[in-house]
C-alpha cells in the first residue's frame, strides 16, 4: 500500500511538471508570434563603442590618410552592429555565410537589359544570394546595364566579382574556347509569363530537392522578385538555415537580414566615399530630415513611368517639415527624381538643404547618351547611402530606393514617415507599413 501510494504521489508530482512545463513553451511561442508578426521593429543595442566613434568624427578629416582610417572605422562599426547590437541578427555564422560553397555550384544574379531602380534590382540579389546560401552554391552578381558594378560598388566580404571557375576551358590542341561547366537562365522579372513565376514560388516554397530540379553548375538569374516568404516556408531547408545562425523562420525576412547583407556584399569605390563622408564628418549641430522624393514621370526623366498618387507629394512632404516647429533649425537632406523638386527646395531651405551634386538619372529609364547614367550613377549611390547614414528624420516614398536605404539606418522605424496617396503616415515597424499598403490598394496607389 505505501508503495502503491509513493508511485501515485510521484506520477501526480510528474504530470504537474509536465504540464507546467509546456504551458511556459506555449507563453513564451506566443510571445515571439506576437513580437514578430505585430511589433517587428529592431531592438537594438548601441554600443559605447559606436557611441564614441560617432562623437569622434564630428570634424571634417582632410588628410587623405585620416579620410581612408574613418572610412574603414565606419564601415567595421557598421558591420559589427548588425552582427553583435542588434537583435534579430545577432548570432550570424558570418564565417559560414562568406565560406565557400559546392565547388563548381553558382547562382549567378544577372542584369543586361531594363532591370528596374536600384530598388528593384536590391531585391533581386538579395533574394538570389539568400538562395545560393540556401543551395549551397558561390554567389556572383553581373550587371553591366547601363553600365559596370564595379565601377561603383566592390566586393566586402563576400567576393561576387570573382570569375567562375573552370566556366570557360581552351582545346589544348585546336586552341578553340567551349564552356566547361552547364548552364540555365532563369527569367523572373516583372515581365515574364505568369505560369513560370507562379511555377517557380511553388519550386522555392516546399520542393524539398531544388538543386535535382535546377540541376546544372551556373544558374545565371534575372529577377527583381522578393523569395525570402517562399524560402523561409520551405520546412526541408530549415537545418540548412539553421547552420548560417539563422534559427527560425521569422528571421529569414528581407527587411530583417538585407542591412547585414549589404554589408556582406558591398563596399562603395573610394569616391562615393569620399562623397559620404563629406556629409558624414560635417560638424553636426541640428538634427538632420532626410526627404526621398520620387515623383514618376517629370521633364527630368520623361520615359518613367506615371505615378499618379504623387501629383502632390513635393507640396506634402515639405508642408510636413515646416508644420513642426521644432524642425526650424534642421537640416534638410533631399534627394529626388525630379530637377523642379530640387528646385523648389533650394528656393525654400536656402543654406539649410543638404544635396548631392550631379544630374538626376535613372538606371533603367534614363536615355544613356554619351554614358551619362553611368556617369551620374556614383551620385545615385551616394545618395542612397546617405540615407542610411545621415538621416534622424526620414520621410520616403512608398518605393525600394528609399524602403531599403531606410533599412540601413540603426533604428530604421524612429522617426520613419511615408507618403502614400496624398497623406503622410507614420511608421513605426513593418506592420504598420502593411497596413498602409493593404489601405491604399496594396500600395497601386501610393
Amino acid at each position: 500500500m505505501i508503495v502503491r501510494n509513493t508511485l501515485c504521489k510521484r506520477t501526480i508530482i510528474a504530470y504537474c511538471i509536465f504540464f507546467f512545463t509546456v504551458l511556459l513553451i506555449w507563453k513564451y511561442h506566443e510571445k515571439s508570434i506576437k513580437i514578430e508578426e505585430e511589433e517587428d521593429t529592431l531592438k537594438v543595442i548601441i554600443s559605447s563603442s559606436l557611441v564614441n566613434t560617432t562623437n569622434s568624427t564630428t570634424t571634417i578629416i582632410e588628410e587623405n590618410e585620416k579620410q581612408t582610417n574613418s572610412i574603414l572605422s565606419i564601415n567595421e562599426n557598421r558591420l559589427d552592429y548588425w552582427l553583435i547590437n542588434n537583435s534579430k541578427t545577432l548570432g550570424i555564422n558570418l564565417t559560414a555565410i562568406i565560406a565557400s560553397k559546392r565547388h563548381g555550384q553558382y547562382l549567378v544574379y544577372v542584369c543586361h537589359e531594363n532591370c528596374g531602380g536600384w530598388g528593384d534590382r536590391l531585391r533581386g540579389i538579395m533574394s538570389t544570394f539568400m538562395l545560393s546560401l540556401m543551395l549551397d552554391r558561390n554567389f556572383r552578381i553581373e550587371i553591366t546595364h547601363p553600365c559596370n558594378l564595379t565601377h561603383f560598388l566592390r566586393p566586402n566580404l563576400y567576393n561576387w566579382a570573382q570569375p567562375i571557375d573552370g566556366l570557360i576551358v581552351v582545346d589544348p590542341i585546336t586552341h578553340h574556347r567551349r564552356f566547361n561547366l552547364t548552364r540555365k537562365m532563369l527569367i523572373t522579372t516583372a515581365n515574364a509569363r505568369k505560369e513560370i513565376l507562379s511555377n517557380v514560388s511553388q519550386i522555392l516554397h516546399n520542393n524539398r530537392s531544388i538543386n535535382s530540379i535546377w540541376s546544372e553548375d551556373v544558374l545565371y538569374w534575372a529577377t527583381n522578385k522578393d523569395y525570402f516568404y517562399q524560402l523561409s516556408n520551405n520546412m526541408f531547408y530549415r537545418k540548412k538555415f539553421k547552420s548560417y545562425g539563422i534559427m527560425t523562420k521569422y528571421n529569414i525576412k528581407l527587411e530583417i537580414l538585407f542591412p547585414l547583407f549589404y554589408e556582406i556584399l558591398f563596399r562603395p569605390v573610394d569616391k562615393i566615399q569620399q562623397h559620404t563622408l563629406q556629409f558624414r564628418l560635417k560638424p553636426k549641430k541640428n538634427p538632420i530630415i532626410c526627404a526621398q522624393i520620387r515623383t514618376g514621370r517629370n521633364p527630368t526623366i520623361p520615359d518613367d513611368k506615371l505615378l499618379p498618387g504623387r501629383r502632390n507629394i513635393s507640396e506634402s512632404v515639405f508642408s510636413f517639415i515646416d508644420s513642426n516647429d521644432s524642425n526650424i533649425n534642421s537640416e534638410i537632406f533631399l534627394t529626388t527624381d525630379n530637377q523642379q523638386v530640387y528646385d523648389e527646395a533650394l528656393q525654400r531651405y536656402g543654406s539649410r538643404l543638404l544635396y548631392v551634386s550631379g544630374e538626376i538619372t535613372h538606371l533603367d529609364r534614363s536615355l544613356n547618351i554619351d554614358q551619362k547614367v553611368c556617369r551620374e550613377q556614383d551620385k545615385l549611390l551616394t545618395d542612397f547611402h546617405l540615407l542610411g547614414e545621415l538621416c534622424d528624420v526620414s520621410i520616403i516614398s512608398n518605393s525600394g530606393f528609399g524602403f531599403w536605404g531606410n533599412l540601413r539606418r540603426f533604428k530604421p522605424f524612429e522617426q520613419l514617415f511615408v507618403f502614400c496617396a496624398g497623406r503622410i503616415y507614420k511608421i513605426e515597424s513593418m506592420w504598420h507599413l502593411y497596413k498602409m499598403r493593404e489601405q491604399n490598394n496594396n500600395g497601386e496607389s501610393c
